[in-house]
């Protein structure tokens, strides 16, 4: 199970609610430290597929302070069948402070799953997130979130667009 910090940064979020309650609580390795998301989103992963990135369902806990993509989230997210992958693998470019996470299709190489991102203390962090583009009338509209606000809020970006 995937889970992230920033509800913002993920696609299509609802906030959990007492109507809508967490259907799950987070359940860290430090005892006494469990969690209830506060809401469930989509990331968008960069990676060179049709999309251009990979959209997964992850729930969303202010607590964490990073985001923790589940690798077999990676897999789903590219409609790949469980079965159909030979093996998957995280390989770390330590020189070059990089890493590659590849889950290899059993019969065609065009559908292996592919995420490169960065090192950090030799922890695996993908690279920078997709934001959503909300629109500006959108009460969680923020400049992070909403190109149309960035343009407005931002001089120096309004000139680079």
């Amino acid at each position: 199970m995937s889970c992230a910090d920033q509800l913002h940064m993920l696609h299509s979020c609802r906030d959990f609610t007492r109507s809508l309650p967490s259907p799950v609580k987070l359940l860290p390795a430090i005892v006494g430290s469990d969690a209830v998301p506060k809401g469930v989103g989509c990331p968008h992963v960069p990676t060179k597929n049709a999309q251009g990135f990979l959209a997964f369902q992850t729930f969303c806990t202010p607590c964490l302070q990073t985001a923790a993509i589940d690798e077999r989230d990676l897999v789903k997210a590219s409609d790949a069948r469980v079965k159909d992958i030979e093996s998957d693998s995280i390989t770390k470019h330590k020189d070059a402070g990089a890493f590659t996470c590849h889950a290899k299709h059993r019969m065609n190489s065009s559908k292996d799953v592919i995420v490169h991102g960065v090192l950090v203390d030799d922890k695996c962090y993908a690279g920078a997130l997709i934001p959503p583009d909300l629109d500006p009338s959108d009460p969680k509209a923020t400049p992070a979130t909403s190109s149309v606000l960035a343009i407005e809020s931002n001089p120096e970006f309004s000139e680079q667009c």
